[in-house]
């Protein structure tokens, strides 16, 4: 091993793709600490292709750009790349890195340690609750003992790397101590097993030989192709042009540029989206003379990555798409569309926009059927990106976005997503679609910001919620000993029973929730062979619980094969 004083930007930049390289051989095992045995263990997959955006970032720029330049690059693909709470987690720790790193072109032992502490503070600056025994433990520890390796007597960047990586692992192996889930489902953190692996590759890339500018493809997520921004919101000649560009500030950097940049942009168009990361700043706005606009952004610096899209052009072949879109959604089971809801139509711009992230045919037909603007993929296994979803806040038109994660492991990028959208997005925690559906029947796109922001989150307060899928392994988790093949009923995130058989489960889930006072139980069910076991389920309990209106509906999601929602 090299026992090296510091590295320049090529060789950091090295160790960045050697950690890429160890994560990525090691996902899948990431993967599989799942706590529940429910196969949507995606902790490996998530943090592997948040790395990938940043890797990718890195690969377009030139050989000879600089560590600050780099780092900024690294740091703003992984910020718009990231991808469920431990790719949040992730991006927010080398984000860290980079502010610790500033106009730095060269990382020495101090540097490095100054590196990891930056990055824990910020990572644990984003998230609202941090919850010990997880990836945030692992790099706090560890970046404590990147300080105490300062002080011996012979330092390198090595012997930091070492320090933080042997903490690393006794942390990671006390986890399960922390974590009494953990403990039960004899586990250790995947989110900080995530960590050791990248940083255990950091120390491997001091071994090889100088690397080349690395040049990247990343592991790309194939998603369904989304909707066009929503017709109605661009008549002919109407901010007919939707630009895209980064502009390279040439002075300015951060807020500062970012700030510049949006200030040119005033006045040429609407849906203005500016991000900044360092000396890069992202722009998106739809507008009538593209090449006006472009010309106002070269005042600030360099144009990269220009992209326009004639919308005008589009607008009526979508129209007619969406035409038979809204006839197939009317004739879906139990997707009712309130003109009420919808008259913002008519009116041009909107108050108030709604996004959810949903996964299932059945179940997007149905939110679309509620009015929701924008549906983005995802749930359990599929966790959008911050960039996917500020994305689709652009394509609702509205001056203000209400986004619904529907997924606990999609807040936190949906967070990370309004933090970074001027105040313009606001997220509504709903940890599962009975929420997220509870929440669309209370907006109202008319309403004010601050009506429906409440109305909302009391329509979630009221809502009650299940799911029921099959266990991939065995396992223990709280009192319950389950089998590879028994079917498991969830609520509020917990196992609540067990039984190898799935009917069983399901009427026992039901009449929970009936005594719990539930009105209305609703089942979302993944395949029509589940409707007759649905339909049973009903008139066993009718005759015991007469008041209460049971409804069965398309869902056709993933994983489970039934999701509840009981208000």
């Amino acid at each position: 091993m090299r026992q090296q004083d510091s590295l320049d930007s090529l060789e950091f930049i090295g160790m960045l793709k050697a950690g890429f390289e160890e994560l990525g051989r090691h996902k899948d095992q990431v993967n599989a600490l799942n706590v529940f045995p429910v196969p949507d263990g995606d902790t490996g997959t998530n943090m592997y292709l948040s790395y990938s955006s940043g890797m990718e970032h890195i690969g377009r720029l030139s050989a000879d750009a600089g560590l600050d330049k780099l780092m900024a690059a690294f740091s703003a693909g992984l910020l718009m790349g990231a991808r469920g709470n431990s790719g949040v987690i992730l991006s927010q720790l080398f984000r860290g890195f980079q502010l610790a790193f500033g106009s730095a072109q060269r990382v020495d032992p101090f540097l490095l340690a100054k590196a990891f502490k930056s990055g824990v503070q910020t990572a644990y600056r984003a998230v609202s609750r941090p919850v010990e025994g997880t990836i945030l433990t692992v790099a706090r520890e560890a970046a404590a003992a990147t300080e105490l390796a300062l002080k011996s007597a012979r330092v390198s960047i090595g012997s930091v790397l070492d320090a933080a990586i042997s903490k690393a692992e006794q942390t990671l192996a006390k986890t399960p101590d922390m974590l009494p889930i953990l403990r039960q489902a004899g586990v250790v953190d995947s989110g900080g097993q995530g960590l050791v692996h990248i940083y255990r590759g950091f120390r491997m890339s001091l071994s090889a030989e100088a690397v080349a500018f690395p040049t990247f493809e990343s592991e790309a997520v194939v998603y369904p192709p989304l909707p066009y921004a929503a017709s109605e919101l661009h008549g002919d000649g109407e901010f007919g042009y939707c630009t895209e560009f980064i502009v390279r500030a040439v002075e300015k950097r951060g807020e500062e540029a970012e700030l510049e940049v949006r200030d040119a942009m005033q006045g040429h168009g609407d849906s203005l989206l500016v991000v900044a990361a360092d000396d890069l700043v992202k722009v998106h706005i739809h507008t009538l003379h593209p090449g006006l606009v472009l010309e106002q952004a070269l005042v600030c610096g360099s144009l990269v990555q220009v992209k326009i899209d004639n919308m005008t052009e589009q607008h009526h072949e979508l129209l007619q798409d969406a035409l038979r879109e809204q006839l197939a959604v009317d004739g879906t089971r139990g997707a009712t569309r309130d003109p009420e809801r919808l008259s913002h139509k008519d009116t041009g711009i909107k108050k108030c926009g709604l996004i959810a992230v949903v996964a299932g045919d059945g179940l997007t037909a149905i939110f679309h059927g509620l009015g929701v603007d924008e549906i983005v993929p995802g749930g359990q296994t599929m966790n959008p990106a911050t960039e996917e979803l500020l994305a689709a806040t652009e394509r609702t038109g509205a001056e203000h976005v209400f986004l619904l994660p529907n997924n606990g492991n999609v807040i936190l990028a949906a967070e990370q997503a309004a933090t970074v959208s001027d105040g313009r997005v606001s997220v509504i925690p709903t940890r599962s679609i009975g929420e997220g559906l509870g929440a669309t029947l209370a907006f109202r796109p008319d309403a004010d910001i601050a009506t429906n922001e409440q109305a909302m989150k009391d329509a979630v307060a009221k809502i009650m919620t299940g799911a029921i899928t099959a266990a991939v392994r065995d396992t223990n988790v709280g009192e319950h000993a389950i089998g590879e093949g028994d079917y498991m009923a969830i609520r509020g995130g917990d196992i609540a029973f067990v039984d190898i058989a799935r009917s069983a489960v399901l009427q026992r889930l039901l009449e929970d929730l009936c005594a719990d006072g539930a009105e209305i139980c609703t089942v979302f069910y993944a395949r029509e062979e589940l409707v007759q076991e649905a339909t049973e389920s009903f008139s066993k309990l009718s005759g015991s619980y007469p008041d209460v209106e049971f409804e069965l509906q398309y869902g056709g999601q993933p994983i489970y094969d039934f999701l509840l929602a009981a208000e």
